[in-house]
């Protein structure tokens, strides 16, 4: 079957509609019908060779072996949207602390925001004595949440994605954040690109005002204490 889609022929080249073919549906398949699709801003990375692992998909001979790499808008299979951010794409058995300052105007708004933070270069060994927001005080949670190790990894620099502003807002966050301002947070990095971080809980602020992150007022996973026979 053919359905419309967008892509584009180089790393360099502008979005353009196309058509493509997809398989018929299927018994584990599920065909929806779109009316509207904004393009993630994480797939603009992608499309423009930014992160590593951009795959390009060969056209046709008379193309040349030019390459396209497109977002598919329809016959999507039974895996939830934005699946690249939800929890199970996280590594949501290893929860970190990270902090420090908001170095991008970001993209705020449905389905989510996303901004840069650069991070401090000597941060704390764990997450320092900070408020618990009121959904992560029991303590299976919020022991978790103040054991975390800082973040070793090899970036100066993270991709944060949090809650659109219709969530967080409720949360405590009700305005964009600023570029200087410091942030700090507790979350997960990404399984497939470790530049990408997804707090349950961050603090905002010289006052280190706490934002819940997640739904139903408990952790996407308890994974075990390390050194603690508590789980």
């Amino acid at each position: 079957m053919t359905v419309k889609a967008y892509g584009a022929n180089t790393a360099t080249a502008p979005l353009q509609a196309m058509d493509i073919t997809r398989r018929a549906p299927g018994t584990h398949t599920v065909q929806i019908d779109i009316a509207f699709c904004a393009v993630c801003h994480s797939d603009i990375h992608q499309v423009r060779a930014e992160r590593a692992g951009t795959l390009y998909r060969r056209l046709p001979p008379l193309a040349r072996l030019a390459m396209v790499a497109s977002f598919f808008l329809a016959l999507l299979p039974t895996i939830p949207a934005f699946a690249h951010h939800g929890w199970a794409a996280f590594e949501t058995d290893h929860l970190i602390y990270i902090a420090g300052t908001v170095s991008s105007q970001g993209v705020w708004g449905n389905p989510h925001s996303q901004f840069d933070v650069t991070l401090a270069r000597n941060p704390p060994a764990q997450t320092p004595k900070l408020a618990i927001p009121e959904q992560l005080q029991d303590p299976q949670d919020s022991i978790r949440v103040t054991a975390a190790p800082s973040y070793k990894g090899p970036h100066q620099k993270l991709e944060v994605i949090i809650a659109p502003p219709a969530w967080s807002g409720r949360w405590g966050l009700g305005r964009a954040l600023k570029i200087g301002e410091r942030f700090q947070a507790v979350g997960y990095i990404n399984r497939t690109d470790d530049g990408l971080f997804r707090p349950v809980v961050f603090w905002y602020g010289e006052d280190a005002v706490p934002v819940n992150q997640v739904l139903g007022n408990t952790l996407p996973f308890r994974a075990p204490l390390l050194n603690s026979g508590r789980n």
